[in-house]
């Protein structure tokens, strides 16, 4: 069919359509930020020719698939009402959400052949995870297929979730897909933690906690087991900002102890240093401490059993950014899933047209439920 509707055109005639094709992209564009880098168009994959000869028939039922295929991945449109209580329970925690950085609901058409070609510019613009993209890849091998990812975001002081939900289905020689795809980002209300010390814009403080600016020597760390808060880690002596972390944090400071507990990963061992309240101050006084050890074998501990009796210890901790601190609790990533998948659906079905989804094509659905397989197949 290319090569006779090329007959036809004149040469004018497909001057003119170039012409036009420049002025429209030039259009769309506009003038280019300066901070924007350039996308190169070869880079994206061109969607499969429909060939000529394909019946009307099969082309009413890709985009009957199509049709279906989005209103299955909005679902039943909640309400703004539900919207709205989601988003107040979030910020009685603390989380301000942002409007979405990129939230859409489409359709692109493959070829089979160019499938595993198309699926890494995807997967790059969907900001797949590895396992996502080879999850999707298999669609080249299935006559239809679903999936859902979810990951959460975690910045210096922002949290968020990717959410992508996608349909496919295989058809004369073609892979469709039907996605829907949103990234949502809040930002969290700064935390000031109590009996921490800044140093080189880092936080640092002691597990058991305890005030830095005691100068008596505690215990009541004895017998007790101490898990580090999410997004924690020990202090390493390898640590490049070590020698200063020591004479800062650890020579300056009593933190209610004797000794602060740090880890050498190097060697696999778990020094300790006196603090403010000794006289050597910021010496190693054990090169590893036999009565505070981590529970379990992980090569990354999260709990740490002390068991001297009237050594007093504690574990040297830094803290990171005020949202790794309060993510992933239990209570906001319900939450944040929760308003989230709301956000989502509401959105992709603003998208989709509609207020409230009822589906025009009941008859299609209850194939899709005998099939239980794509309903879309070649003729």
């Amino acid at each position: 069919a290319a090569p006779q509707i090329r007959a036809l055109c004149s040469e004018s005639f497909r001057n003119r359509f170039k012409e036009w094709i420049s002025w429209a992209n030039s259009n769309i564009v506009g003038e280019k930020p300066s901070d924007m880098q350039e996308v190169k168009a070869e880079e994206e994959p061109r969607p499969a020719e429909k060939p000529a000869g394909r019946s009307e028939s099969v082309r009413n039922r890709i985009a009957e698939w199509i049709s279906w295929a989005k209103s299955d991945i909005v679902g039943e449109k909640p309400c703004d009402m539900e919207v709205a209580k989601a988003e107040e329970d979030l910020l009685q925690l603390q989380i301000s959400v942002d409007p979405p950085e990129y939230a859409v609901l489409e359709h692109v058409g493959y070829s089979v052949e160019k499938w595993p070609h198309v699926v890494p510019v995807l997967a790059k613009r969907l900001q797949l995870t590895a396992d996502e993209q080879d999850e999707l890849l298999l669609a080249s091998m299935r006559h239809s297929g679903q999936g859902y990812f979810q990951t959460p975001i975690s910045e210096p002081g922002r949290i968020g979730l990717r959410i992508t939900s996608y349909r496919t289905s295989q058809v004369d020689g073609e892979i469709h897909l039907v996605y829907g795809h949103l990234r949502l980002t809040g930002s969290v209300a700064v935390q000031e933690k109590p009996h921490t010390i800044r140093c080189r814009g880092r936080t640092f403080t002691v597990l058991p906690e305890a005030s830095p600016y005691s100068s008596t020597d505690g215990t009541d760390m004895c017998g007790v087991t101490v898990t580090l808060p999410h997004g924690a880690t020990v202090v390493d002596t390898s640590d490049p900002d070590f020698a200063e972390i020591c004479s800062q944090v650890i020579v300056l400071h009593g933190w209610n102890a004797d000794l602060v507990s740090c880890r050498n990963a190097k060697r696999n061992t778990w020094p300790a240093y006196l603090t403010a309240n000794s006289v050597a101050a910021g010496s190693c006084r054990f090169e590893d401490l036999g009565f505070m050890r981590p529970v379990g074998d992980s090569p990354l501990p999260t709990s740490f059993k002390f068991t001297g009796t009237s050594t007093s210890v504690r574990l040297l901790i830094e803290l990171t950014s005020a949202g790794q601190l309060v993510w992933p609790t239990t209570k906001l990533s319900l939450q944040l899933t929760h308003f989230g998948e709301l956000f989502a659906r509401k959105h992709w079905a603003k998208q989709l047209g509609v207020s409230a989804l009822t589906s025009d094509i009941g008859g299609f659905e209850e194939e899709k439920k005998q099939e239980k397989q794509n309903p879309v197949s070649g003729s």
